[in-house]
């Protein structure tokens, strides 16, 4: 009798890490019905065109690196919104609207080829499906971050003239169902 309660108990212990564990193996879904692979997959897809758009005007490439929270949560604002928002610390965020990915469009360029390589050598890609997406035409919206070198970026807010002084005023533009997002 004690044994079955003992492993009733194990079992029913272990059916919440069980679950966990199998939630977290299952292909995560993203707020607006898009998979996390196909997600990583467009940005993949930007990525690509600004290395090519690099190479095509004989500048040297640039660092990849992920995005910052403020970046995924600007970016998703934008697209749930329609708002225009940029990066209020660095101003290296541009946006733009896309059906096909692969474009080669103004503010690609621009936030490819303007900013020097020597102050700007790293750069982030996020992809966020508009509101207004369907399956038939999936409508994106792109942004694509400059950002100094990982240093300067660190330091930069004790080199503000008030240092700290309204580092997270851009939390307050964020759109309540992009909140707490990290990719």
């Amino acid at each position: 009798m004690r044994s079955k309660m003992i492993n009733r108990f194990i079992r029913l212990a272990t059916m919440p890490a069980l679950a966990t564990s199998l939630y977290a193996q299952t292909v995560q879904v993203s707020a607006n019905g898009w998979s996390a692979n196909s997600k990583r997959a467009a940005e993949d897809a930007v990525a690509r065109k600004v290395d090519d758009i690099r190479a095509s005007a004989k500048r040297p490439p640039l660092q990849r690196v992920g995005p910052s929270v403020m970046d995924v949560q600007l970016v998703c604002t934008a697209a749930l919104t329609g708002r225009k928002v940029g990066d209020p610390i660095f101003g290296g965020l541009e946006t733009y609207h896309a059906n096909d990915l692969s474009a080669e469009t103004a503010a690609l360029k621009q936030v490819t080829l303007e900013l020097p390589k020597k102050k700007w050598p790293r750069y982030s890609v996020v992809v966020e499906r508009n509101a207004n997406s369907t399956p038939e035409g999936p409508a994106y919206l792109v942004g694509v971050a400059r950002r100094p070198g990982a240093l300067t970026e660190f330091f930069a807010p004790l080199m503000f003239d008030v240092p700290f002084k309204g580092m997270n005023k851009w939390k307050k533009q964020i759109a309540p169902g992009c909140r707490n997002r990290r990719d």
